[in-house]
């Protein structure tokens, strides 16, 4: 009896050993569900169905690479029988350098703005960008990149972009540096508390000011380059309009202590500054800028990234507006938010990891059709997918992908690679990421043309009549809607089979099979062109490539 009793109490113990283990790595896209359905309440059950394969791989493809896909993937995605198949799609785009582009764009937009070349020429700024995404360098480790470097260093020259080339302006940098680091736009902190908002005081904005008061602007005699330089000396001083009371601060982050000068010897430089000589202090303030962010115990820190990487996958943030957060503004999902943040913090700040789980949650992977009930339903119960305009970087490479031009350019650029460098095989990482950056350097004026006429600078879709004459008229969409060897006006042309040729026009477009509907509408359109029917495909392309169902990410 005592022997039975022993084993059931072992059983017993093994089975809550594993239950609290299984607990413990339950996976944080599960987590994500667990949370928005809670938070759904009696809306729960009205939730949309999850997308079907040809949604998903189009969706997964625009928000991990910034395209959508060729129709051979797509066709291969669905025609795909394993049930891990959504996985096994996110690993293998996260690990392509097409990944690292994409990041590129956004992170160049963000945290830069698309601003022209000033101290930094872009293209340097932009290499280190995809090389810290390709790399999967931590969050934490890039922004302390960004914050503390001075731009004397060559290799440094990239990063240092952040700082440079905003002049060290104290308006402009104070308030990218709240926003972009810490969730918080103190812009309206200068004069005095902020009128509206208690958690932004007047000292908040004048504490990160003291960490840049005694930096400069220094233009190398020799080399012409402009980099950081230091004084040892200077402090922060301001006063309130409603008070009149002068104020002083040492550098301080938020509601942390200040930091105080350290004890140094007489000699306060290493290098004194002088007209020709970059000042370098035996003590830097600037330097305490990046260890403040970045602490542990900085949680503005965690959640400022967290919520900007869930509104870049989700269409829109658990705060918003993104840099606004405060105690008035809570986030629509607050346990959700500090799950979040936390479990980034204890994967060292690894976005790779945190986007991977977003996109394998079913709330990335609901359908954005939503039923009459749940059409009025705010958008922050996540009962559908929302509707996300593609940025101009995406709308520029999806709209190149589905023509077929950078499938011909990838071709041409292999071709010259291997005539340059024998052996050269693209199978391999180091040659498919050197590929891939030819393709996207062949391709880039065509992108800066789509950044020229659609980024206007607004965070909500605002098509405007230049966008729709560049649509209808500009002449390299008209040279792209001509028929080249291997494009999909070529393909569509010599296709005999009027139903074959609308499944590849759907597939390389709308990455779908067209509906009974669809089919029968455009095969009419078609047979208006009895005798050009490369006309009518060259129109219905055009048509599509102009539609809201191609310019929104859905």
């Amino acid at each position: 009896m005592n022997k039975l009793v022993n084993l059931l109490v072992l059983l017993s113990g093994s089975l809550l050993v594993q239950t609290v283990v299984a607990e413990e790595i339950e996976p944080l896209h599960r987590r994500i569900d667990q949370l928005v359905q809670t938070a759904q309440g009696d809306s729960a059950d009205q939730v949309a169905s999850l997308t079907s394969d040809a949604e998903f791989v189009r969706r997964l493809y625009l928000d991990l690479t910034g395209r959508i896909p060729t129709s051979l993937v797509v066709q291969k995605f669905l025609d795909h029988s394993d049930e891990h198949k959504r996985e096994q799609l996110v690993d293998q785009l996260l690990a392509t350098p097409q990944y690292a582009i994409h990041m590129q764009h956004v992170f160049d937009e963000l945290l830069m703005r698309r601003l022209p070349k000033k101290h930094v020429d872009p293209v340097v700024w932009q290499e280190y960008l995809f090389t810290s995404f390709l790399e999967n360098k931590s969050w934490k480790q890039l922004a302390s990149e960004l914050l503390s470097a001075d731009g004397v260093e060559k290799e440094q020259r990239g990063q240092a972009r952040f700082l440079l080339d905003r002049d060290l302006n104290r308006d402009d940098t104070v308030r990218d540096i709240g926003r972009l680091f810490l969730g918080r736009d103190l812009q309206c902190a200068q004069c005095h508390d902020h009128p509206t908002i208690e958690d932004y005081p007047q000292q908040h904005y004048y504490g990160l000011s003291a960490f840049l008061q005694r930096s400069y602007l220094f233009t190398d005699p020799e080399s012409e380059e402009t980099s950081i330089g230091e004084k040892a000396e200077g402090d922060v001083k301001f006063t309130s309009v409603f008070t009149n009371e002068e104020n002083g601060t040492a550098p301080r982050l938020l509601d942390f202590p200040p930091i105080e000068d350290p004890e140094v010897a007489d000699e306060l430089y290493l290098t004194k500054p002088e007209e020709k000589v970059r000042g370098i202090p035996r003590y830097s303030r600037r330097q305490q800028l990046a260890p403040a962010v970045v602490a542990d115990d900085n949680t503005a820190f965690r959640l400022n990234i967290t919520n900007r990487i869930w509104a870049l996958i989700m269409g829109r943030g658990l705060v918003e507006p993104l840099d606004m957060m405060h105690a008035a503004n809570p986030p629509s999902h607050p346990e959700l938010l500090e799950v979040l943040a936390t479990d980034l913090q204890a994967h060292d700040y690894d976005l790779r990891y945190l986007m991977r789980e977003l996109v394998l949650s079913q709330t990335y992977q609901r359908s954005s059709e939503f039923s009459e009930q749940t059409e009025d339903s705010p958008g922050n119960l996540y009962l559908s997918f929302p509707l996300k305009p593609l940025t101009p970087e995406q709308l520029a490479w999806s709209m190149m992908q589905a023509i077929g031009l950078v499938d011909t350019t990838r071709q041409s650029e292999l071709e010259r690679l291997q005539q340059e460098n024998e052996g050269f095989d693209p199978s391999q990482q180091a040659p498919s990421v050197q590929l891939e950056r030819a393709i996207h350097k062949a391709l880039a004026s065509h992108v800066e043309n789509f950044v020229e006429v659609f980024a206007s600078g607004n965070t909500t879709f605002g098509p405007t009549v230049e966008q729709a004459l560049f649509l209808e008229n500009d002449e390299l969409l008209n040279c792209w809607l001509v028929p080249a060897a291997g494009n999909l006006l070529d393909r569509l042309n010599k296709t005999c089979s009027t139903d074959e040729a609308i499944d590849q026009l759907y597939l390389a477009t709308l990455s779908q099979i067209p509906s009974i509907e669809k089919r029968q509408s455009l095969t009419q359109f078609l047979d208006s062109f009895p005798a050009d029917r490369l006309t009518g495909f060259t129109q219905a392309t055009r048509a599509i490539l102009c539609s809201a169902e191609f310019r929104f990410n859905h």
